[in-house]
């Protein structure tokens, strides 16, 4: 499980270091608990917590999403003029939430956000495997 998670830290580095606007990025599992995270210097959130309304935030949209279909919610976007958060579930074991600034192009966040979903996943079925 360590090196599982040291993949994902290696994954949260490269999103902070690589793609434009985004300044944050946290793996947790579906109940809120956090695998790896990388907040932005001088953020004062409890990055627990953090892990924690993200799960709920995705929950509570998918329960959302049930007054138009059964399909749970794909993603969750909240926007303020300090920033943006993106939560977008990891099959249904694991949220990957993103924080950028207020001005990172919304589509491009949440298009490498769901790549990054999907190499997430490929490393929780592989962990499945050992």
């Amino acid at each position: 499980m360590t090196e599982i998670v040291g993949s994902m830290q290696q994954v949260i580095d490269y999103l902070v270091d690589e793609v434009p606007g985004i300044t944050g990025a946290l793996v947790s599992s579906a109940d809120g608990f956090v695998l790896a995270d990388r907040l932005p210097e001088g953020n004062l959130s409890d990055v627990d917590a953090l892990g924690a309304m993200s799960a709920s935030a995705l929950a509570l949209s998918s329960r959302l999403m049930k007054s138009v279909g059964e399909a749970p919610a794909t993603v969750t976007h909240q926007r303020s003029t300090d920033g943006q958060v993106v939560v977008i579930p990891i099959a249904h074991i694991a949220v990957l939430t993103l924080l950028a600034t207020s001005t990172a192009d919304t589509e491009h966040v949440t298009l490498v956000g769901r790549e990054t979903c999907s190499q997430l996943q490929r490393l929780f079925r592989g962990s499945a495997d050992v």
